[in-house]
């Protein structure tokens, strides 16, 4: 999540500074990626500059296609079981990438809690941060409840050494891969996030505060000055486990449309492709929102 463009003389534009985030790429000898040369700001870590209009899908049963086609999404947050061994071709990151009108795809490292070892989540970020200086399509390692976990290393959860363990093996192949964590307000908003991330999904899971969202995101474009800034929903999968509104939804996502197209927000996302698939009006919705999109 990003800096606004009108947040301080001379500050840059969310999208700009996505477009700022790719450096050079070098690897380190104990990495299987290693080069006899390190190849400088690989093409592949480059971040877009179009708005990132975005959907999340973590089942292989759910055929994201005709939600595409229908709504216009050019990207996914995708999910895949840890790395270990498994063919690219394989994977559910592979059939979004193959999903026509998806451009990008943002993988995951999946919580500690839910039974991602720490060894596993090293290795699938290492897996992904190699695949990325080769598939451009690969904008984004996010790691999932990243707060969150770390407030529960008690129950597994991937603990602060481990975190950044794992950033710093993704970013030794790949520097210019953004690492993506969330921030859902408005507790999280009082976290330090002294880490070495790059882009903020903030997200409205909390559906107690959905009508203040205008502070809370003037709140994080404080906090989050210099990282570009993605607003997110959720249809069916918030804290009162309700479905949202037909009036919250616009609201919301007018007022994504709105953050995106004044510079303050990069993209938007939406979880998820299935509750869309549920309830069709949820995409009508969504389109006449995205009607008022300046695209890029």
């Amino acid at each position: 999540m990003a800096n606004s463009s009108n947040h301080g003389a001379g500050s840059l534009s969310r999208r700009a500074v996505l477009q700022r985030l790719a450096g050079s790429a070098f690897l380190t000898a104990a990495s299987p990626f290693v080069r006899a040369t390190a190849p400088a700001a690989p093409e592949s870590a480059a971040i877009p500059s179009e708005p990132l209009i975005s959907v999340w899908e973590h089942s292989a049963q759910v055929d994201i296609a005709p939600i595409v086609k229908e709504v216009g999404f050019n990207t996914v947050w995708t999910h895949d079981k840890p790395y270990s061994g498994q063919k690219l071709e394989e994977t559910l990151m592979y059939t979004h990438m193959r999903t026509p009108g998806i451009k990008y795809v943002i993988a995951k490292i999946e919580r500690g809690i839910w039974g991602w070892k720490f060894d596993q989540a090293m290795a699938h970020a290492e897996w992904i941060a190699g695949l990325s200086l080769t598939r451009e399509e690969i904008i984004g390692l996010y790691l999932n409840d990243f707060m969150e976990e770390m407030e529960e290393v008690g129950k597994g959860g991937h603990s602060e050494k481990e975190f950044r363990q794992i950033i710093a093996k993704a970013k030794c192949i790949n520097p210019g891969l953004p690492i993506w964590v969330p921030c859902y307000p408005p507790h999280e908003l009082e976290k330090a996030y002294d880490f070495d991330i790059d882009a903020i999904i903030f997200s409205f899971y909390n559906t107690q505060v959905l009508q203040d969202h205008a502070r809370l995101l003037d709140q994080a474009l404080k906090k989050f000055q210099g990282k570009p800034l993605m607003g997110s929903l959720y249809l069916n999968a918030g804290s009162e486990r309700r479905w949202l509104s037909q009036e919250e939804v616009k609201q919301l996502l007018n007022f994504f449309v709105q953050g995106i197209n004044e510079g303050k927000l990069c993209g938007l996302r939406i979880f998820r492709a299935e509750n869309l698939r549920q309830r069709p009006e949820y995409m009508a919705w969504t389109k006449e929102a995205l009607a008022n999109l300046k695209r890029a």
